[in-house]
């Protein structure tokens, strides 16, 4: 089964929702038969240099229509739900860096991913170097659109360094970039992350690791309806 998830480094409740689909992942049965693709999505695409905003100004930023209080809530509860998964989201150390570069570097992933061959299941490339980038912007306050910590985040997953610097000078990468947003904005896709499984069956939005375990067991039924799952059959 084929999973396409989109999201943006910009975006607390993506770094939980890749977590605990990462984390679902982990316990389902067909793991090895699912490969996760990680697509590009912009809060801001016209964003090129970091803002001197807070992680709550930026909220208002890019989500129109939201008031101050809406935005205060929000990042009060996202912090909680992450704190109970063991992360601790720093947003007042935040640096609000655009995140086009770190979508670029994570095509290093993907070609790691390709070269190793483990392309299914929780233990690729791209979920290593995107929880990796996650947690250097929301709990250590890095910037993402400095070139050195986007190295440092991939030799911490062991990703070589040159596929990286290869990677934010090649236009290929930047087009994919973009590209995918834009097929994010054809498929009307508002809310992040949103994952298609199978081009067919569509969740958006944050869900705790158990209810991500239930969508995974949906999904695969409705590509596999003959074949049980381990819960199903016992």
């Amino acid at each position: 089964m084929h999973v396409d998830v989109w999201a943006d480094f910009a975006c607390p409740w993506c770094y939980l929702g890749i977590h605990h689909l990462r984390d679902a992942l982990t316990r389902f049965e067909h793991r090895d038969q699912i490969e996760v693709r990680f697509h590009s999505y912009l809060l801001d695409p016209e964003q090129s240099s970091v803002l001197e905003l807070s992680q709550a100004d930026f909220l208002l930023h890019t989500h129109p229509g939201m008031s101050e209080e809406e935005a205060a809530d929000a990042l009060v509860h996202v912090a909680e739900v992450a704190r109970a998964d063991g992360i601790s989201l720093d947003f007042d150390s935040l640096v609000v860096a655009p995140t086009s570069f770190a979508h670029k570097a994570m095509s290093a992933a993907r070609e790691m991913d390709e070269k190793s061959g483990v392309t299914h299941g929780a233990g690729t490339y791209q979920f290593a170097y995107a929880e990796a980038l996650f947690r250097a912007r929301f709990e250590i306050g890095l910037n993402l659109a400095d070139p050195d910590v986007l190295i440092g985040c991939a030799q911490d997953v062991r990703i070589p360094e040159m596929l990286v610097v290869d990677a934010l000078s090649d236009p290929v990468a930047s087009s994919e970039v973009f590209s995918d947003y834009q097929i994010a904005v054809q498929m009307g896709i508002d809310t992040i992350p949103t994952y298609l499984f199978d081009r067919s069956f569509v969740v958006q939005g944050m869900h705790e690791t158990e209810a991500m375990g239930r969508i995974l067991e949906t999904a695969w039924q409705q590509v596999h309806p003959n074949v049980s799952t381990q819960e199903e059959t016992h």
